[in-house]
């Protein structure tokens, strides 16, 4: 029987040769590099533990692969975090053009007990308070909790054992900031394949669009147009919405590099998903 991570790697051998469609004019700066220099793979993330190692005296930190799938098919709440494209194209101090071909699925987040970026400790702190859910008496984490760093990173209930999906919807590298038209060509481009990949997580019942904005930003339509046409909102302001037919919670978060925004807004909609499991006992149930 196939594990998530032969279907992940069977469906990226097909992705990257599709990938063909993209033009050199596509690709400011990356004229010299192939489709293999930048594609980046994601999914299911790794739960074995951070290892380091080092590259011209720098320590740098990933995760082995481990009970992930496990934990996966065990856990009541199955989060995917939908986010633009991985942050991989960049000068070096000598104005040389980096690629990166990263796989997602082995980020530490950090390394030698530094976080590299807010956007970790945003999602960490929110996939904190998701994966620590009780059913039994519909509680979460309080914020104090989940933003304790002893907690979401370095925790036997943080980061490196938590069971999450993180799928960019741009499989290319990209530099500093993905604009919307750009990401709406990959959608349009790219469908079938995101749409196999999310297929591949089975159970999948909250859905993270991390792109920050108004409801009808490129992957909030991606969820409404394509994925779950019967999404309505909790709220007129909540930050959630909900199909009740396919039983899943999509939760529009700010984009997690957005400044101006604390952990704890962040983290609001935790609250919100409370409040909402409450007004409507027994959504995740079986039909």
């Amino acid at each position: 029987m196939s594990t998530i991570s032969d279907k992940e790697q069977a469906l990226f051998a097909e992705w990257i040769e599709h990938e063909k469609w993209i033009k050199d004019e596509d690709w400011t700066g990356m004229k010299d590099a192939s489709l293999g220099d930048v594609f980046c793979p994601d999914g299911l993330h790794f739960t074995g533990g951070p290892y380091s190692y080092q590259i011209e005296g720098k320590n740098y930190c990933e995760v082995e692969s481990g009970n992930e799938e496990e934990l996966w098919h065990k856990a009541f709440l199955k989060p995917v975090f939908l986010c633009k494209d991985y942050y991989g194209i960049y000068p070096d101090e000598d104005g040389n053009i980096i690629y990166s071909n990263m796989d997602v699925r082995t980020e530490a987040g950090g390394c030698d007990g530094q976080l590299y970026y807010r956007f970790y400790a945003r999602y960490m702190i929110l996939l904190y308070g998701l994966t620590n859910y009780s059913p039994v008496n519909n509680t979460f984490p309080s914020f104090s909790e989940a933003s304790n760093i002893n907690n979401y990173w370095y925790g036997e209930k943080g980061f490196f054992h938590a069971p999450v999906v993180r799928m960019n919807i741009k499989k290319i590298a990209g530099w500093q900031k993905c604009y919307d038209s750009v990401l709406s060509g990959y959608i349009k481009n790219d469908l079938a394949y995101i749409t196999r990949q999310k297929d591949i997580y089975e159970g999948a019942n909250v859905f993270i669009c991390c792109h920050g904005g108004v409801p009808s930003n490129p992957i909030m339509k991606l969820l409404k147009n394509e994925w779950f046409p019967d999404l309505k909102r909790y709220k007129d302001s909540s930050f959630l919405w909900y199909d009740e037919t396919k039983k899943v919670v999509v939760l529009h978060e700010w984009h997690m590099s957005a400044p101006g925004v604390s952990y704890e807004e962040y983290y609001s909609a935790v609250y919100e998903l409370q409040s909402f499991l409450e007004d409507n006992k027994g959504f995740f149930d079986k039909k």
